[in-house]
């Protein structure tokens, strides 16, 4: 179906509401009006259809003309029906889980005992200890969850995860510590569905101005350290790692989505959004890996009749070589045996019989024999093993 036209789509923005017209093209009424913004597509107020149902006549605003060098093809093809018809169930179960999401949301905000998991990663990254001073991190996503955040930071991370965490145990999920592969994994036990998850924070990067210390401390080196062996070279580090407070949530890794602080929202006021993510990620992810076996099934399915084709080719041209075989063979028999019977004429026309006439014709007509597939007979030369060659001593 070809892409519609600048003209058609003002038409249809203007006989119906955004929200009806973007679900024919599997699009929000936020992407669709970013669209005609882009196309310099007027669009109607806020209240136009309210005030269109209530009787009162409206005027419609004119599509204004655009250079013929910018004129843009709008790049939208209508969807199938039921592509309409899936995309807007779809549209519905969303909006009531999103509604479910919130009560539950609501619900978990009251003060309760920390997850199992997170009271192990608040344990675990509040040691004092053992932390790289080069990246102002923290983690451990061998043992606990895969929080990666600065210790600013560390009590919003661990906050944001056991509301998450307790939220989703209520789906259906679990939660599991890949060691091996150094990531916590999301568990949808309904569908084996397994989702990565990581928490991390933005850490700005800058290039690391040394400080006065370290400059006398590089000088001394570059002049004592000819006499003096002791001297260690100073480690001045290369860059400057700055914690910037805006967390991130990542879930999946094909599909994948990412939920992180923004100048109006953190991510605590985003927990419903994050959570019906989530899910959705879970469904999508699902279908992907059930479309996946799908494939390799029918993969498996086509390679399996083509060996089964191949062999029954195989073993027909065989049977074929067989029986041609033996045809002629039987045929070659029918010669040798039309053979003997000549010479045995010629041999009583001249004379009688010799003796070892006699014994080559009984030869001649035994090879026949042997070479007739008719008759089952086995030569005492001819199919006796090969011999073997003797060795020098």
């Amino acid at each position: 179906m070809p892409a519609i036209d600048r003209q058609t789509l003002y038409e249809e923005v203007w006989s119906e509401p955004v929200t009806t017209v973007a679900a024919r093209y599997g699009l929000s009424d936020v992407g669709l009006a970013k669209i005609c913004r882009s196309l310099a597509i007027p669009l109607p107020s806020r209240g136009y259809w309210a005030k269109i149902k209530a009787g009162k006549i409206m005027a419609k605003a004119p599509l204004p003309k655009i250079p013929q060098a910018s004129q843009k093809v709008t790049g939208l093809v209508k969807l199938s029906p039921e592509k309409i018809a899936s995309y807007t169930a779809a549209k519905k179960t969303h909006a009531k889980v999103r509604q479910e999401v919130i009560a539950r949301t609501t619900e978990e905000l009251s003060p309760s005992t920390p997850h199992i998991l997170v009271q192990a990663a608040s344990k675990r990254l509040k040691r004092r200890d053992g932390w790289p001073s080069d990246t102002a991190t923290r983690s451990a996503p061998k043992e606990i969850l895969n929080i990666c955040v600065s210790l600013g930071t560390l009590d919003r991370a661990l906050d944001i995860s056991d509301r998450l965490l307790k939220i989703l145990e209520g789906y259906g999920f679990e939660f599991e510590i890949d060691n091996s592969r150094q990531e916590t994994l999301l568990r949808k036990v309904e569908t084996d569905t397994r989702l990565p998850f990581k928490l991390t924070e933005h850490i700005q990067r800058s290039n690391h101005i040394p400080t006065p210390n370290e400059e006398r401390a590089r000088k001394k080196y570059w002049e004592h350290s000819r006499f003096d062996r002791t001297l260690n070279f100073p480690i001045i580090p290369k860059y400057d790692y700055t914690p910037t407070g805006i967390l991130t949530v990542e879930v999946g890794r094909w599909p994948q989505k990412t939920w992180k602080d923004t100048p109006r929202k953190n991510l605590e006021q985003r927990i419903d959004e994050v959570i019906v993510g989530i899910l959705s990620v879970a469904h999508d992810t699902y279908e992907r890996e059930q479309e996946q076996a799908r494939r390799e099934e029918a993969r498996r399915l086509a390679i399996s009749r083509y060996e089964f084709l191949k062999k029954r080719r195989l073993d027909e041209a065989e049977r074929f070589k067989a029986l041609d075989t033996s045809a002629n063979n039987w045929e070659r028999a029918a010669k040798l045996r039309a053979f003997a019977d000549a010479v045995e004429s010629n041999a009583k026309i001249s004379s009688a019989l010799t003796a070892d006439q006699v014994e080559w014709l009984a030869w001649a007509r035994a090879k026949a024999d042997w070479l007739d597939p008719l008759i089952q007979v086995s030569d005492p030369i001819l199919d006796a093993p090969e011999p073997k060659q003797p060795g020098y001593y």
